[in-house]
């Protein structure tokens, strides 16, 4: 038990599950499903795509690029390459 407890916060990260149909918001974008709102951050422009936040009611709070990126590369293989 002590092992996992000191464990770094990103094997944490890969551990959590998050449901592609929660209902969120993509900050300057709306409401919409998890899953619409990753595919949607991930088809923005380069500069929008980086400042781009998921905001949910669930922990974590605020999903930013790089989470957005790897729940992208876990939902779909093409958008992952952007």
């Amino acid at each position: 038990m002590l092992q996992a407890i000191s464990k770094p916060a990103s094997v944490w990260a890969c551990t959590m599950t998050f449901s592609p149909d929660e209902v969120v918001t993509l900050a300057n974008h709306g409401t919409m499903t998890l899953r619409s709102a990753v595919m949607r951050a991930m088809m923005l422009p380069p500069k929008e795509r980086k400042a781009a936040m998921i905001i949910r009611e669930s922990s974590p709070k605020v999903l930013k690029f790089e989470r957005i990126k790897t729940l992208a590369a876990r939902w779909d293989k093409d958008l992952a390459s952007v």
